[in-house]
This record gives structure tokens, C-alpha cells and sequence, in this order.
């Protein structure tokens, strides 16, 4: 059998050779931001959404939930197919591996109110605007269960890029500016 403590070339540090945390910083490497999913928080993980008027935008969205495909529209189109479309506030998150993404909270309806799951909603992203939180579907009270983390998280670092870039990025192939594109003729029966 042979020492394990020993190492096999004489001189061999492996702690010397180990990357830190901040590699990239130390390369001068910037990680560029080219995909920003719009997707409401996993289950398993916790987030922040970066606070502030400038990191949320009111928008008219379409969800296309079988595809996994969410659309931004322009409001010439917003009466062609208006019972799919849904009223929402885009705001800007971010996850502890520093992945940012766009949150889609539905804003309330006509009367001024929103339904429980898009209430419960929007109040794991406002908790979300001061401390990393978790948020669980609950079938049995019709909304999400928040958990804040109980450790002290860092704050996050968030990437050097406006809120219009991430827009930009999100909904880079995904804005229908016209009823002559091909989600709308598809959704009409046209194509």
C-alpha cells in the first residue's frame, strides 16, 4: 500500500496550483452577459432583484408556456390576440452563481386586484429587493411560500449593464411589432 500523505512528485504543492474564487479577475476576464431568461424564481433557489424604478419595466407580455417562450409586444399589436396577452412588470433578478434573469409579475386586472399566486408573487420580489429569498408554490393556500435566507448572504454583484440591455438580450428574437408576425398569425389560425 502505498502513503497517501506523501506526494508522488517530490516538491508538489496542489494549494499552490488551485484557482481563487475570483479567477477571472486576476485574467482580466469580463463575463459577458448574452442570454437573460424570463422565468419566474426556481424553487431551489434564492434571489435578489435589484431595487429600484429603473430596474423594472410595465409591459404587455405573451407566454407561449409549451414552448417555454415568453414575448414582449408592441402596443399596435395588443388587440389581436388580447385574451392571451397579460399585463405585467418585467423586474431585473439575479441568482447566487450571479445569473441574472427577468421576473414577470402580472399586474392586477381592470378592478385593481391581482389573483393570490401573482400576489404572493410580487411580494417574494419586493422581500427580494433587501434579502436573498426562496419561493415555493404552495397548491394547498393557492400561492408561494417566501423563505429568507437565514445565513448572511453577500449582497450581489451585479453585472455592469443596464436595465434596456437586459431587456434587449431577454427579448432579443421576441418582440411581435406587428399582426404580420408569425406567433400572431400562428395564434389566429393564419399560418
Amino acid at each position: 500500500m502505498s502513503d497517501n500523505t506523501k506526494p508522488l512528485i517530490p516538491g508538489f504543492d496542489l494549494d499552490a496550483l488551485r484557482l481563487p474564487q475570483n479567477f477571472g479577475e486576476a485574467l482580466g476576464v469580463k463575463r459577458l452577459i448574452t442570454r437573460v431568461p424570463v422565468r419566474k424564481p426556481l424553487k431551489t433557489e434564492f434571489f435578489r432583484v435589484r431595487a429600484g424604478e429603473a430596474w423594472r419595466f410595465q409591459t404587455m407580455i405573451l407566454e407561449l408556456k409549451e414552448e417555454g417562450e415568453t414575448f414582449i409586444l408592441a402596443p399596435a399589436v395588443w388587440d389581436a390576440v388580447p385574451e392571451l396577452l397579460k399585463p405585467a412588470m418585467l423586474h431585473a433578478a439575479i441568482d447566487r452563481r450571479n445569473n441574472v434573469f427577468l421576473i414577470p409579475v402580472p399586474l392586477p386586472g381592470q378592478d385593481g386586484r391581482r389573483n393570490p399566486w401573482h400576489q404572493s408573487l410580487h411580494s417574494a420580489v419586493t422581500t427580494a429587493e433587501t434579502s436573498w429569498v426562496r419561493s415555493v408554490a404552495n397548491l394547498k393556500q393557492g400561492g408561494y411560500d417566501l423563505y429568507v435566507a437565514d445565513g448572511s448572504i453577500a449582497d450581489p454583484e451585479w453585472p455592469d449593464v443596464t436595465f434596456q440591455e437586459l431587456v434587449q438580450i431577454a427579448f432579443r428574437d421576441r418582440v411581435i411589432d406587428s399582426a404580420d408576425h408569425p406567433v400572431i398569425k400562428q395564434l389566429l389560425g393564419a399560418s
